[in-house]
């Protein structure tokens, strides 16, 4: 019996669309055990919210994501998977742009691949992990860590400063990543596209440079946030909140629900108030968790 545990994930960090990741501190743990002979897959799960529990639930084992992805490393290995029981601690909440299913996929290959006694490297792990997510944004920082720029089969790895912190903010409403793609145009305008090049230059320079006005600058984007924020009716109010208490500011984690903010640490318990004081306020219903980078990406615990 083995624990792995893997990262939540922040994609798109604003300008980046389908480009950049960044893993944090608020993680999945998958407990995997051989089942008895004879005996089918099973499959378990323990959620802080009864909500996220029943969601997670509903799952047949056969649709499961991180069976498919161990299923899938097997097939390349040309070896028949051993049955399994999984125990499955669930602290991301589920479809809120957080990279739950991403876990599940990095778990299953991480799994599989010590069953299969370490037949496959962690490049080989992204790539089959990429082709089941479709986009490499949660993939890659959730297996390797820390804030991963990828690009044409080549993860590559930018610095977070120790002293910026993450506050995530996630409502108790998902948001599907199919929907929230549909409302992303087919075109853009060239203004468009050379202001996200802009702004995603500016970010990987404020990442070298541990510049907090540089990322500060950095954050703002044409490509997605503009058209997903209309699915979030907190968003401008807790955007207004957190820049006025000086936060470098607020980004849509992947394509939703949760909201992101970046911060200085100094900043922490100002910030905190601030937020749960105009959510309490509100009368919203969000999980709020304060965050840190998370380096090691997936490991066994």
């Amino acid at each position: 019996m083995f624990t792995v545990r893997v990262p939540a994930t922040i994609a798109n960090m604003g300008p980046g669309f389908d480009s950049f990741g960044m893993a944090v501190s608020l993680a999945n743990r998958f407990a995997f055990e051989l089942a008895a002979p004879g005996q089918p897959d099973q499959l378990s799960f323990t959620a802080p919210d009864e909500a996220e529990l029943n969601v997670l639930s509903r799952e047949t084992v056969s649709d499961n994501i991180l069976l498919q992805a161990m299923n899938q490393l097997y097939l390349q290995a040309g070896q028949a998977r051993p049955a399994l029981r999984i125990q499955v601690e669930a602290n991301i909440p589920v479809t809120r742009g957080l990279g739950s299913s991403s876990t599940a996929i990095v778990a299953g290959l991480f799994a599989a691949n010590r069953l299969l006694e370490k037949r496959f490297t962690d490049l080989d792990l992204l790539e089959i992990g990429i082709s089941l997510e479709g986009h490499p944004d949660n993939v890659a920082p959730a297996l390797l860590g820390g804030v991963v720029l990828y690009d044409d089969g080549i993860p590559y790895r930018l610095p977070w400063p120790d002293e910026w912190r993450i506050m995530t903010l996630s409502p108790s409403y998902p948001n599907r990543t199919d929907k929230a793609r549909r409302l992303l145009p087919a075109e853009y305008p060239q203004s468009d596209a050379v202001f996200n090049l802009r702004k995603a230059s500016v970010l990987t320079y404020a990442l070298l440079q541990s510049d907090p006005e540089a990322l500060r600058h950095s954050l703002q984007d044409r490509l997605h946030q503009p058209y997903r924020r209309q699915l979030l009716a907190e968003y401008d109010a807790l955007e207004r909140a957190v820049m006025q208490a000086g936060a470098y500011g607020m980004i849509i984690s992947g394509s939703g629900s949760t909201m992101a903010v970046f911060y200085p640490a100094v900043l922490h318990h100002t910030l905190l108030e601030t937020v749960q004081n105009l959510i309490g306020n509100q009368g919203w219903n969000f999980m709020v968790n304060t965050l840190a980078i998370d380096r090691d990406g997936a490991r066994f615990e």
